[in-house]
């Protein structure tokens, strides 16, 4: 099986269950099976790429400020990557990405590669929320890959993806699995 046909196999599966659980649980559990669902996607892909990479979640880091008198223990983003124990690379998930969730990833982001390196970055979304100003800016402003993976790029709070099963974007999860795999070959 390739990346693209896990991926859609995957997804095919899980967001087909996601009317049932509103139905019986309610918007809560579907906003949290969702969000899973994008985490889930991106880790069998990565799997699916390279066997041999490790892929954690909760990866907790420690930064320490100048003074070294403070401390926050709690510095991750979704997964992050090692190929032979080194970190190759860093991954939020978002069912869908708007702007408060892109400053909270680029700001993680940001800190991790203080306290590791220059790790390349990746935001793995469903679907884009961010407007056209503000994605500029960041986008301008910091260093970070994104990939939005579903057929239909821009969110629509009216048609949120439980709704509509809206599909995979397989050419975008080729160029998501291309640019990983040039990544960890470095």
């Amino acid at each position: 099986m390739t990346s693209v046909t896990t991926a859609t196999s995957l997804y095919n599966k899980q967001v087909s269950l996601l009317k049932n659980i509103y139905d019986k649980k309610g918007q809560g559990a579907v906003r949290n099976s969702v969000g899973k669902l994008y985490e889930d996607l991106c880790y069998h892909i990565l799997n699916k790429i390279d066997p041999s990479l490790k892929i954690v979640k909760n990866d907790y880091l420690t930064v320490y400020s100048k003074s070294k008198k403070y401390k926050i223990k709690n510095i991750q983003v979704d997964w992050h990557v090692y190929k032979d124990n080194e970190l190759v690379l860093i991954i939020e998930c978002k069912t869908y990405l708007d702007v408060c969730y892109l400053k909270r990833a680029i700001d993680d982001f940001e800190i991790i590669r203080k306290v590791k390196k220059d790790v390349p970055s990746i935001i793995f979304a469903g679907q884009n929320a961010v407007g056209k100003n503000a994605w500029g800016y960041y986008s301008e402003e910091y260093n970070f890959d994104t990939f939005f993976v579903n057929t239909t790029k821009n969110r629509n709070s009216k048609k949120p993806i439980y709704k509509t099963c809206d599909p995979i974007d397989a050419n975008e999860i080729r160029r998501f699995e291309k640019h990983v795999k040039n990544i960890i070959q470095r």
